[in-house]
């Protein structure tokens, strides 16, 4: 969470501590853009924390596509807290400060309460350091959406201290103990409240720390940072960090355009994916407004397993009936020995409450409605769950083999799939 205002404050007692902290003691550690106060127990956790920051830092200018010197000045001061009322005792955290769940910045200072794994607490350290650099860098950080999704997105990381690796998606929920977001977008799929792009572009400020604005908003940042057409946008968008109203959205939207309702159809499916070792490598999807009008003749294409959803390159119109066959074998893994499967999938083995390896399908809509609140479960299908799939409007056909997201790398093969106007 961040506020405009600056608030300064000096430091604090200096220690150097190699056991447990005595309830009054405080610790304190230097680095390269951070001075961090701290009550917990590890000297080691402590430093860990600071080298970590400062490798993140450098990541995030890269990320911004920023020279070194734009950080030259920046020094965050931050309190990382077990027991906040010992550092209100002392003055570290002013009588301004609006209580706080997780986290909180102030221009160059922030405070985030110590969690229960200290991956949780990297995570939220890095969170409120990413806020103090957007008012370092752009005088701001933007709306909601865009503060809380693009510190998510600079906050959530692989390794630690000069190994840390900002901006990836843990790989299991082992890698990221605590952290939530995960468990919380899940929930919203199976309730049907997933909420839609416009939805998230339109969230209000709040000090709750709620966990799904910040999971959606994240979302949101990652698939504008990703995809080539849209970074441009989004890196731009930054520089109007000051803006905090409608206007930044509506310039936002000017900026891409007609590419709105490719970026809908897009974050349906991310929405509906997303989760551990989530590759967007893998997992952006081939969709353009372009696309032809399917003319009824035999289409034969191949799925390649190691990627997420595959389009067939033409959209179906309105009312088609589609015949879709498939054949070919593909290899999911080499390990304990080759684990080789059809379209229909190994049936002792599921993901998601599907054979592992099944050939999947659905219909996604071409049309998109800017009023939605909440988006529409996709309809996801194995390929031998209906004879005959019924179009009832424009779509696009998309495929994808059916596998852990963190285990396609190694997948190969293919499926050759054939669509034939039925009868």
């Amino acid at each position: 969470m961040i506020q405009s205002q600056l608030i300064f404050w000096v430091g604090c007692v200096s220690a150097l501590l190699v056991g447990p902290l005595m309830a009054d003691e405080l610790l304190e550690r230097d680095g390269r853009y951070i001075h961090l106060t701290t009550d917990l127990a590890s000297a080691e956790e402590a430093e860990s924390l600071v080298a970590s920051f400062d490798a993140a830092i450098t990541q995030w200018i890269q990320f911004w596509n920023l020279e070194d010197d734009a950080i030259t000045n920046l020094k965050v001061e931050a309190c990382v807290i077990r027991n906040k009322a010992e550092f209100t005792r002392r003055g570290l955290i002013p009588a301004k400060v609006p209580d706080f769940p997780f986290g909180y910045a102030q221009g160059n200072k922030v405070w985030v309460f110590a969690q229960q794994s200290e991956y949780y607490t990297r995570h939220l350290l890095l969170h409120e350091g990413a806020h103090s650099l957007a008012y370092h860098l752009f005088d701001g950080a933007g709306p909601t959406w865009f503060q809380e999704g693009s510190a998510e997105l600079l906050a959530t990381h692989h390794g630690k201290d000069l190994d840390i690796a900002v901006n990836r998606i843990p790989l299991s929920r082992d890698d990221a103990p605590f952290w939530g977001r995960f468990k919380r977008m899940n929930q919203a799929r199976e309730q049907s409240q997933v909420p839609t792009f416009e939805t998230v572009l339109g969230y209000q400020p709040n000090l709750t720390g709620d966990v799904a604005t910040y999971s959606w908003s994240w979302a949101a940042c990652m698939m504008l940072s990703v995809y080539p057409e849209y970074r441009p946008a989004f890196l731009a968008a930054a520089r109007n960090g000051q803006e905090t109203g409608p206007l930044f959205n509506r310039q936002l939207q000017t900026a891409l355009g007609n590419q709105w309702p490719i970026l809908a159809a897009r974050w349906r499916l991310t929405c509906n994916d997303i989760d551990y070792g989530f590759d967007w490598n893998r997992e952006q999807v081939n969709l353009s407004a372009k696309d032809p009008i399917w003319d009824g003749n035999d289409l034969r294409i191949q799925i390649q397993p190691d990627r997420g959803w595959q389009s067939c390159g033409v959209r179906i119109p309105r009312g088609a009936k589609i015949r879709v066959t498939a054949e070919g074998e593909i290899t999911l893994a080499d390990q304990p020995k080759p684990w080789v499967s059809q379209p229909p999938g190994i049936t002792f083995q599921y993901h998601r409450g599907r054979p592992l390896g099944q050939l999947q399908l659905c219909l996604l809509p071409n049309a998109h409605d800017p009023q939605a609140v909440r988006l529409e479960p996709l309809k996801i299908q194995g390929i031998d769950d209906q004879p005959i799939l019924s179009v009832p409007q424009y779509s696009w056909l998309l495929f994808r083999v059916n596998d852990s997201f963190g285990e396609l790398k190694d997948n190969r093969g293919s499926y050759q799939v054939t669509l034939q106007r039925a009868r």
